[in-house]
């Protein structure tokens, strides 16, 4: 397992777009209930309002970390201005680097690399910056599990879990979108296992191509990324972080099954049994670690849910 400081951020529940150009957009999102954003210097800012993006991101990465947002910078590819991008977001607050259009482990080692230097430049702890491949060729895709073990950096892959709308994933892949999604479900288990299978135990699923409006297809895609695997959602609108912090948080039900299932063990065990009948199913020691991983999650998100509404 990946053992850098930036792993200790996640997982996330949800991730909010952002352009980074908009900083009145970053100042109403730090009074929200959403995990983390992702402030975007790519393709949501167009060519003449980059030098306008960068020169106020830094403004939304402290306003955003101080309201305890965890903050992602998705810059621009390595050949189309990354490097400007760098010097204009690393600092204390920034917990991640998103790499566009990564195609190869040469790119994430270059990545790895230039943040080692800015680091320092900065007088932060080195792998303080975490970084999240978006691989968006077929190449990219097809070397996912390498990419993602290119680097202690790496918290997770990223890749979409998309409605009926074609994208550059979609494209590169040669799949057409459908509301259903099963086209789909190769590339996202696929990602899925590639990254844990790294050490990279957070990957992330990008819920894209809907209907803004549309909160019970958006939640359907939502529930599907959970039960894919993926660790949490990144989200285009704030009306759909509601939606992600409740489906990717324990249920009551959940809890109240984890602690009968550990407690049910306990009491096996203490009579000798290495398994137990629980709810009309036979447990034994492979479900406990699930069990205590639902308690951990719900005490985390519980505690920052408690944070953000202080």
């Amino acid at each position: 397992m990946h053992d850098s400081l930036a792993q200790s951020y996640w997982p996330l529940r949800s991730l909010l777009f952002l352009p980074a150009h908009r900083l009145d957009w970053a100042q109403k999102t730090a009074r929200t209930s959403v995990d983390g954003v992702i402030l975007d210097l790519e393709d949501s800012v167009s060519p003449d309002k980059k030098e306008l993006a960068r020169g106020v991101i830094a403004q939304s990465i402290d306003l955003l970390s101080a309201a305890g947002i965890v903050v992602t910078v998705r810059v621009n590819a390595l050949d189309a201005g990354c490097d400007l991008d760098l010097a204009a977001i690393v600092r204390p607050g920034l917990a991640a680097v998103m790499l566009p259009k990564t195609d190869s482990v040469a790119d994430i080692a270059q990545l790895d690399q230039k943040l080692k230097i800015a680091e320092a430049a900065a007088q932060m702890p080195e792998q303080t910056i975490g970084i999240i491949p978006l691989p968006e060729t077929a190449r990219g895709m097809w070397a996912a599990h390498d990419i993602a073990s290119t680097s202690q950096r790496v918290t997770g892959l990223i890749t979409s879990v998309s409605g009926p709308v074609s994208g550059d994933v979609a494209r590169a892949f040669g799949f057409e979108p459908s509301a259903t999604g099963e086209e789909q479900l190769f590339l996202q288990s696929r990602t899925i296992l590639a990254s844990r299978a790294a050490g990279a135990n957070f990957p992330i699923g990008a819920i894209l191509g809907t209907r803004l409006d549309d909160l019970e297809f958006v939640e359907r895609l939502i529930r599907r990324a959970k039960q894919l695997g993926f660790s949490g959602v990144a989200l285009i609108h704030p009306s759909h972080v509601e939606l992600a912090n409740r489906i990717f948080r324990p249920s009551k039900d959940d809890i109240a099954y984890a602690k009968g299932l550990i407690e049910a063990m306990a009491r096996a065990e203490s009579s000798g049994a290495g398994a137990v009948s629980y709810q009309g199913a036979m447990v034994d020691y492979a479900m406990l670690p699930t069990a205590h991983q639902t308690l951990a999650l719900a005490e985390r998100f519980a505690a920052r849910d408690q944070l953000r509404e202080s």
